[in-house]
């Protein structure tokens, strides 16, 4: 393995992280002007042969407003954007759903202004329009209450930590609200809902792992449990509640899969797995190595190659995966894709290293949810981590509940890079490893010990 200098680690991560800016300097950003300057002259031309509210005029403004904002200028931009939304709602209707693009880029807009307090209001308009006045329950109503939820996940990451809950629960009910509209469109055995349903399951995963922090968003969440008290929940209550939650709606992809006709043996086989590492992630170690077992035999009868099978569980994988993939092939292919896109830090790395990128200091053990478009890119460093993961030692006893120790769990585990220059340090960054979970390498669907190494990103508001 090829190791990075310190220094050179950390020039490449910083240069990694401000990347967009430098994107907007120079020639690029010369090229960004003179696209707005053509986008400007088209609207002028437009203008010029017709009246201020014709409905032709939207899509030119949106594309100027969306230039305005890539260059920093939300005001410009919002100047942009509301004109076109007005326009929109006068020549269609005040509710009307062609509105929503132009909504939800004011939104953005707001977002990348750091105007939190303006996209919080349109926010909430948003949810209300989408509530009460969409003309229809179908798939388009299901993607814009995604898109909410997913407004709502960024303003957990960039937002001031006070709105923190607010975003996490607002998040939440617009996820639940695709569910409903999802099951009112949808088939039982329709794979169309499993995104939504997975994506409620990493949400009760975000809020775990906030409860687990300790923190003001975790008390709140502890309030919130729904149960006939009105007590504060211990966090182990919490934490048995979201686990709870989380398997249902694994379960229910499973039957997904197992209602289609004809039946899905590999998509069965695949929401096993996943219900295995969802186990692993609260500590079942029982349930979780019953359900390894189950997970692996049912996919040696799906008739796959069992080459492809080998593959798949001949090393270690960070979960929860970031979506429920229904084919070996595609969770393959997804973890081919999960390396550092800097080929710098790549070089550090080998085909087998897995990659986390952390989300925000608040939540050190959750993947990004979103992919932000925010070009405030702060700071940001890597450690590269060596370590092993711990098999079952003894099957008999751990299926019988006798073996306390969790399997997957990190031992002997050193940082690669950077130098540590003090015990602090040291143990900062091990901590950061240690609230990770694994699915363990797998043989005839048993955990086996195994080495392995990872690239973790520190996010850029992590203190150091």
């Amino acid at each position: 393995m090829k190791r990075l200098p310190i220094i050179k680690c950390l020039l490449v991560a910083v240069a990694y992280s401000i990347a967009p800016l430098f994107a907007q300097s120079d020639e690029s950003a010369a090229t960004w002007l003179q696209e707005l300057e053509r986008s400007r002259a088209l609207l002028n031309s437009v203008e010029s042969h017709t009246n201020h509210l014709d409905a032709a005029l939207a899509e030119p403004l949106m594309q100027v407003g969306d230039q305005l904002m890539t260059l920093g200028r939300h005001d410009e931009a919002h100047e942009m954007f509301d004109r076109a939304l007005q326009i929109v709602r006068i020549n269609e209707g005040l509710y009307a759903r062609s509105q929503l693009p132009y909504q939800q880029k004011k939104i953005a807009n707001f977002m990348r202004g750091n105007n939190w307090e303006l996209a919080r209001d349109n926010l909430q308009h948003l949810f209300w329009l989408l509530r009460k006045k969409s003309p229809a329950l179908d798939e388009l109503l299901v993607d814009d209450v995604m898109q909410l939820s997913t407004m709502h996940l960024r303003g957990v990451a960039e937002d001031t930590k006070d709105y923190q809950y607010y975003h996490l629960q607002r998040a939440g009910t617009a996820l639940r609200m695709a569910e409903i509209v999802g099951d009112r469109i949808w088939a039982d055995n329709d794979p169309s809902i499993v995104p939504v349903l997975y994506s409620q399951v990493k949400h009760f995963h975000l809020k775990a792992s906030a409860v687990q922090s300790g923190s003001q968003v975790a008390y709140q969440l502890r309030t919130q449990i729904p149960t006939w008290s009105d007590w504060t929940h211990e966090k182990q209550s919490a934490l048995r509640f979201y686990y709870l939650s989380g398997r249902r709606l694994l379960q229910r992809i499973r039957s997904v899969y197992e209602q289609a006709e004809p039946a899905n043996p590999e998509a069965i086989a695949m929401a096993e797995l996943y219900i295995a590492d969802w186990q692993v992630l609260f500590g079942r170690t029982t349930e979780a190595l019953q359900s390894y077992r189950s997970a692996y035999e049912k996919l040696q009868g799906a008739d796959l190659d069992p080459v492809m099978v080998s593959n798949f569980f001949s090393q270690p994988t960070l979960v929860p995966e970031p979506h429920f993939y229904d084919t070996l092939t595609e969770a393959l292919d997804a973890r081919a894709d999960r390396l550092p896109v800097n080929s710098e830090l790549a070089l550090a790395a080998t085909s087998e290293t897995m990659y986390f990128n952390e989300w925000t200091s608040s939540f050190p053990s959750v993947r990004p949810p979103i992919t932000s478009n925010s070009s405030r890119q702060p700071e940001s460093a890597f450690a590269l981590f060596s370590f092993s993961l711990a098999g079952v030692t003894d099957l008999a006893r751990l299926l019988n509940g006798k073996e306390e120790d969790e399997f997957a769990f990190v031992t002997d585990a050193r940082i690669v890079e950077p130098e540590v220059k003090s015990k602090d340090e040291e143990k900062f960054l091990l901590t950061r490893l240690e609230s990770l979970r694994f699915r363990p390498r797998l043989q005839d669907g048993v955990p086996q010990e195994s080495a392995a190494t990872l690239m973790y990103q520190l996010a850029g508001d992590v203190p150091r």
